[in-house]
């Protein structure tokens, strides 16, 4: 059974996933990256150069793929693929899916570090905050959800592993 990490973009679903794959001993994939080697291209050059309705047609792809294999895996979403009704029917079929709840005053604020993000370029905080509202109930759909405000990544990988165990899943599934 696969755990497969939603949220908004920059709420920590390639950092805690990392964190949680080694504290799990599982692997871990971050399908932004699977998209970038597929495509030997960043996002930023493939939304620019195919636009985002390629994007979103390679990631589904990509993601129902990994989410076929048999070996369990952390798996990292891009802050969009869980809006995909066959993105989520899939995730919800073969993994255990998580929501990294994160307010928009720290997502914000950690954008303004990383502006290297298609979606949000030239985008003002209400902008940001929009795209998050319009994301936010496909996001409460996620079978886990941690509330990461106010925690350190390893606070929320703790609860997480804890809510895992809780509900039968740890290494060995």
């Amino acid at each position: 059974m696969h755990i497969v990490l939603v949220g908004m973009m920059a709420s920590g679903k390639s950092s805690m996933g990392k964190v949680l794959s080694k504290s799990m001993n599982i692997p871990f994939l971050d399908i932004d990256k699977e998209i970038e080697f597929h495509e030997k291209s960043s996002i930023k050059s493939i939304f620019e150069n195919d636009g985002e309705k390629y994007f979103r047609k390679l990631e589904r792809k990509i993601i129902i793929e990994n989410l076929e294999k048999k070996k369990t895996t952390v798996i990292a979403l891009g802050g969009g693929a869980f809006l995909n009704a066959a993105v989520r029917k899939k995730v919800n079929e073969k993994s255990v899916s998580v929501w990294l709840d994160v307010n928009m005053a720290t997502i914000i604020r950690r954008l303004k570090k990383n502006r290297n993000r298609p979606l949000i370029e030239n985008k003002s905080d209400e902008d940001i905050k929009k795209i998050y509202e319009k994301r936010l109930k496909y996001y409460e759909m996620a079978k886990i959800h941690i509330d990461c405000n106010k925690k350190t990544k390893i606070e929320c990988v703790e609860e997480l592993i804890s809510q895992l165990k809780s509900i039968g899943i740890n290494e060995s599934n």
